[in-house]
């Protein structure tokens, strides 16, 4: 008999898996894929767990999660492991939704049944209000996306809202910044992905202004670490600032904000 799907929120909380359930599942997964050439890299909360196991506690204190904690598994992956990606996942314990599967599942699969109550697998690129392309960058960790990868798929977000400003936030005060992906958020690679987008360079250095703003209003974090998370989103923007813009780019910006410059109907991921 096929197991039910059943939405992480709809599952009682004495049911509910621990938080450590999340992150040796996230690990296990990724790990066994690699075995069969599946690229299987953690995005969101889990990754940042990945990147700063000593500075979980911080995170817990931003209430940036519910009752649940975590609520799934998302991952990136690449195109070419769709087709071995069901099979895969049937032999770790999880079944394909299918009407996810019948809509979106080129892009995206999500499997529920196993360890965890869901895994959301999206592939190629994180494609939301902006695009976040995950081509050639899947292997710079063993275990998540880059850290300018979680960087970007939060400042892609035009409706942000309270936890992904909290993310952004917490990125800001926790990582290192440079110009590679070597235990740091590469923000030269961030520049260059804005460099020939004028839409995502607008809603990303909104965003950043935004942070600047909202972090006054977060009480867990102390003065200095407020004026830490403002110095870096000021740096961020100024790298961003320095790179040299394409003719498409200074094309777009002569239209601005009179026309849409992202794609609407989305507003989180």
């Amino acid at each position: 008999m096929a197991k039910e799907f059943i939405l992480p929120k709809d599952i009682p909380l004495d049911q509910y898996p621990k938080p450590e359930v999340f992150l040796s599942e996230g690990k296990r997964l990724a790990e066994e894929g690699q075995k069969r050439g599946i690229y299987l890299r953690v995005m969101g909360p889990l990754a940042l767990h990945y990147y700063f196991p000593d500075q979980v506690d911080l995170y817990a204190k931003l209430e940036r999660l519910g009752d649940r904690y975590f609520t799934d598994i998302d991952y990136a992956s690449y195109g070419k492991s769709r087709k071995k990606m069901i099979d895969f996942m049937k032999d770790m314990g999880y079944e394909a939704d299918l009407h996810t599967m019948m809509v979106s599942g080129k892009t995206r699969h999500i499997y529920f049944g196993g360890a965890v109550p869901m895994i959301d697998v999206f592939y190629d690129k994180l494609s939301y209000c902006h695009e976040v392309s995950y081509e050639g960058r899947l292997d710079l960790d063993p275990y998540s996306v880059s850290q300018a990868d979680i960087l970007l798929q939060k400042l892609q977000i035009w409706e942000i809202n309270d936890k992904d400003l909290k993310d952004i936030e917490y990125l800001f005060t926790v990582a290192d910044f440079g110009e590679d992906d070597d235990k740091k958020v590469n923000v030269g690679y961030i520049a260059r992905r804005f460099a020939d987008d004028w839409g995502f360079w607008y809603t990303a250095t909104t965003n950043l202004d935004r942070v600047k703003t909202h972090v006054d209003t977060v009480a867990v974090l102390s003065e200095d670490q407020k004026a830490k998370v403002k110095q870096v989103a000021d740096a961020v923007r100024a790298r961003i600032d320095e790179e040299p813009k394409t003719k498409g780019w200074n094309k777009r910006a002569k239209k601005g904000t009179d026309k849409i410059w992202y794609n609407q109907g989305f507003s989180d991921w």
